[in-house]
């Protein structure tokens, strides 16, 4: 196992360091692309809003100071593969750690051919495997991030999408826990569909056409999150049940062919996504609380930026009520000082 687990992280970090590199040199400045003749319309008119998109950050208490000021054409599915996994009859989630980076549920390739690989090693050691194209990219701060064309749909979403996606990685490059993918990921969705929702309105409009198409995507989007994870928590009950394996992978066939005929799914989910869809969507509801108490997105990051490694009891740890109830504790300690009468503050 040491010898695998040796040979899988170097052929990893080997394509990960090349990938990256092969990324940053094939990168040019946005104003050069723009200024480009050759680049398409739609390119442009979308590039154009990064600037303001990343100034609207800046005052949101996001760092948009390092990333997003190149850009680089990439494959249509994506720039990475990401790779997960998880036990048949467990929501478990595999794991990764590597040396000051931490430990992730998931791998992200490169190469499609690699993550093909990696997820059929997988599948036949055993696991519930995924193998999706990530169209948004972010090293977490790591490197300076580019734009990569990934992030500028063909469709009416285009505006929203960018904004959505380059809000959410400047929440990654700001506050990024290390070994804490569930808090890391939970606070960059809530932030980024926040404040895609207050960017639109101020760039558009309240009721304008981009903001009415994205308000509706996502009240679709969270219908078919609350269907998902109503099958989550029938398939969790299945298996913490003293059933035989047998039965309970018949009855668990059994919950996600009525999810997929519910949804219309073309891909038929396994626990490794919808442990994915967990990592993402399960604490949403928790950071809007926190939000509130809050009061604004500056004091929510602020609050968020404070927490460490430290505060957590364990790695990759799910139940985040008590490291949002710190969170809140600072916002409140925070708000009650600001309010207080000059005269006793020390």
């Amino acid at each position: 196992m040491l010898a695998l687990t040796g040979c899988l992280m170097t052929r990893y970090l080997s394509q990960a360091a090349s990938g990256q590199l092969r990324l940053l040199s094939q990168a040019r400045p946005i104003d050069e692309v723009i200024a480009d003749p050759e680049t398409p319309e739609r390119t442009r008119i979308l590039l154009g809003e990064i600037a303001g998109i990343k100034a609207f950050g800046a005052r949101m208490g996001l760092d948009t100071s390092k990333n997003y000021k190149k850009y680089v054409e990439v494959p249509a599915s994506g720039t990475v593969w990401f790779v997960g996994a998880a036990p048949p009859l467990s929501f478990e989630a595999r794991s990764w750690c590597f040396p000051i980076a931490g430990c992730f549920t998931g791998l992200g390739w490169f190469e499609e051919e690699e993550a093909i690989r990696h997820r059929d090693q997988l599948r036949r050691d055993g696991w519930d495997t995924m193998a999706r194209p990530a169209g948004a990219y972010s090293t977490g701060g790591w490197f300076p991030d580019p734009v990569v064309s990934s992030m500028l749909s063909p469709d009416d979403d285009a505006y929203a999408w960018l904004a959505n996606v380059l809000i959410h990685e400047s929440v990654h490059a700001t506050v990024l826990v290390p070994d804490q993918m569930y808090f890391n990921e939970g606070l960059a969705e809530y932030v980024g569909d926040a404040l895609t929702d207050v960017w639109l309105i101020e760039r558009f409009g309240a009721g304008a056409p981009e903001h009415v198409a994205w308000t509706a995507a996502q009240a679709e989007r969270r219908t078919r999150v609350d269907r998902s994870f109503a099958a989550y928590q029938k398939l969790a009950t299945l298996y913490a049940s003293s059933r035989p394996d047998a039965d309970k992978l018949a009855a668990k066939a059994v919950i996600i062919d009525e999810l997929v005929e519910d949804l219309t799914l073309w891909d038929r989910p396994n626990n490794a996504s919808l442990v994915e869809l967990r990592l993402y969507k399960s604490h949403y509801d928790g950071f809007a609380r926190v939000a509130k108490v809050c009061v604004t997105p500056r004091a929510m990051m602020e609050a968020a930026g404070s927490v460490r490694r430290a505060d957590f009891e364990e790695p990759l740890q799910e139940d985040l009520a008590p490291v949002l109830r710190l969170i809140e504790r600072r916002c409140l300690a925070k708000n009650i000082g600001s309010t207080a009468p000059a005269a006793s503050r020390s």
